[in-house]
């Protein structure tokens, strides 16, 4: 994560240099300030600005889009007596930041958004700490101002997460699994296949799995979070196009039920590491291209895993199986949800993580 400091006076220097000994940054004077720190929203994940806030408002406010694009910001005085956090406290790390930089300094650090005041948790900071997809922000407000309301919310989830649980399982008096309640007893958690059974009550709701969704929106707000756990392993003859790639990844997880959200990878085979359709494929999707060595393709016992071979694509790329074994690979060798699929040159496979 990249950070850059500025400062506009001596004494603020000084507090710069102590800082960035402690969390690395690149250190910017008051030369060419204003252009600096404009051009610096853009290209670093964290602003530290030693100066008074309504300066650093003043300048950045127009550039500010949504808090799920924006730098984490954070301002202190010279003397460091207050780290503030400015914007993106959540999604942006200006929270953690500002606490980061207040511990060094031995200032205070000044947190102003109300789930950390009130001690409740916030599912942003939850899905970043978790390495989750937030399908649908808009409608975080709506669990947030539950719980802090004092009303209770629903989590539909197959995942254990301590922040959820409190590690402490409450019986919940049916046969179809168990009920954790969180904090002061306002979280209530249904498997998803109790969720596909269960006439509860219209509460609040958040989602976090990486296909579940309502057939139908329904009469109560509902959060999507989409764990990055799904590792796709494509292969394709040379050449092909991205659309065609793009569709055929698609289809396939639309017929496994899974959010596109939920990808964490696109993996390949070295042969295919430079394939225009695949990389602009990933680069679309938003996720990073894993490229496999066929020597660990070749060191798995492909019959054992039951994975679908090919003797005509062991002539062309050297592998008995690229799509399936790549992913598997890519995946830490977790659960293989999809062996290959065959579309017109293109062949996907989806595994999942382990850990779920």
């Amino acid at each position: 994560m990249s950070t850059a400091y500025f400062y506009l006076t001596g004494e603020g220097e000084q507090l710069a240099r102590r800082l960035a000994a402690s969390h690395p940054g690149d250190l910017y004077n008051k030369e060419n300030f204003k252009a600096n720190l404009q051009e610096a929203f853009h290209k670093y994940d964290y602003l530290v600005c030693i100066m008074a806030t309504g300066i650093v408002v003043r300048i950045l406010a127009p550039l500010i889009v949504h808090k799920t694009s924006d730098p984490g910001v954070v301002v202190l005085d010279q003397k460091g007596r207050y780290a503030i956090s400015l914007l993106s406290g959540h999604l942006g790390g200006a929270n953690d930041l500002a606490r980061e930089m207040a511990a060094i300094s031995g200032g205070e650090a000044v947190i102003t958004t109300a789930t950390d005041v009130a001690g409740e948790l916030s599912f942003d900071t939850f899905a970043k700490k978790h390495h989750m997809a937030i399908e649908n922000i808009g409608q975080l407000k709506h669990i947030s101002g539950a719980l802090l309301d004092g009303r209770s919310i629903r989590v539909i989830t197959d995942g254990k997460y301590e922040e959820l649980t409190g590690g402490t399982p409450a019986a919940t008096g049916h046969n179809s699994g168990s009920t954790w309640h969180g904090t002061a007893g306002k979280i209530q958690i249904l498997t998803v296949k109790e969720a596909n059974c269960t006439d509860e009550a219209n509460l609040p709701t958040v989602v976090i799995d990486e296909g579940f969704t309502f057939p139908s929106a329904p009469p109560f707000p509902v959060l999507y979070l989409r764990p990055r756990t799904i590792c796709a392993g494509i292969g394709c003859k040379r050449h092909m196009d991205a659309a065609s790639i793009e569709e055929a990844l698609l289809t396939t997880l639309k017929k496994e039920g899974i959010s596109p959200l939920a990808l964490k990878c696109i993996s390949t085979i070295p042969l295919k590491a430079n394939e225009p359709g695949i990389l602009t494929t990933a680069e679309r999707l938003g996720v990073p291209v894993e490229v496999i060595s066929t020597a660990d393709i070749e060191a798995l016992d492909i019959q054992t895993l039951g994975i679908q071979t090919s003797n005509f694509v062991a002539e062309q790329t050297g592998v008995l199986s690229v799509s399936t074994a790549s992913a598997y690979l890519a995946s830490g060798k977790g659960r293989i949800l999809r062996d290959k699929v065959k579309y017109k040159g293109i062949t996907v496979a989806l595994c999942q993580s382990e850990g779920k």
